[in-house]
């Protein structure tokens, strides 16, 4: 059984509304946020009694502004990592990570697994660009762009999002592999919601994400 997942109800919406088929797939909501994505998957993981073989984590998110090769608003991001990227040490826009001898920090998550390859493969199929690279996941969404800009610099990532990390984190105590989608839906600059696409983003990703599971559940 493959789990599907999305932080809120009209993202989920928009995925179920373009999928034919519920065969070899449940979804669940996670919300908003990796404390209550944590709580409400390890919960759901817990509890079920149909196996789950791997999960697939989708919805909108924010595109750091890059030199080169960034993505733009309305982009598909496929992840290969996620990062705690505000677990740490905040001085005004900047934070450094928790390190030291004493501390054991998990705040990194490789995402490495056949399905995120089958993923790349069906996306590439279904002639969709995709932007793959390290996501990072956030408390507090970036509200600048100089903060974007630290961020970049720090871990090298394509885009931010609420829950990724926290998702990865339980899918690694599952043992459970992990594939995580997102469209993007604005760039992370000094705030101005009159520049987002959110319900178009949603509507994007809810499509392609609805093609992949098609794909991946018929394989």
């Amino acid at each position: 059984m493959l789990l599907v997942t999305a932080a809120t109800r009209f993202e989920m919406e928009a995925f179920v509304s373009c999928c034919p088929s519920t065969a070899g797939w449940r979804s669940m909501l996670t919300g908003i946020g990796p404390v209550e994505a944590a709580v409400q998957m390890t919960a759901h993981l817990a509890q079920t009694v149909d196996p789950v073989h791997a999960v697939l984590n989708f919805g909108v998110g924010g595109a750091y502004i890059r030199s080169s090769g960034g993505a733009d608003i309305l982009d598909l991001c496929l992840a290969d990592c996620e990062i705690l990227g505000d677990l740490g040490i905040c001085s005004g826009e900047e934070i450094e990570p928790l390190r030291g001898e004493a501390l054991e920090v998990l705040d990194t998550f490789p995402l490495t697994c056949s399905e995120i390859e089958q993923a790349a493969n069906l996306l590439a199929d279904f002639d969709i660009p995709f932007h793959r690279g390290a996501f990072v996941t956030v408390n507090c969404v970036s509200a600048s762009r100089r903060r974007g800009e630290h961020i970049t610099r720090q871990h090298q990532a394509i885009c931010e999002n609420m829950e990724g990390a926290a998702i990865a984190r339980v899918c690694r105590h599952f043992h459970l592999p992990l594939i995580e989608l997102r469209c993007i839906s604005n760039l992370v600059e000094d705030r101005n919601t009159q520049h987002w696409r959110l319900r178009e983003a949603c509507q994007r990703c809810g499509q392609v994400v609805a093609q992949v599971v098609e794909g991946l559940t018929h394989d």
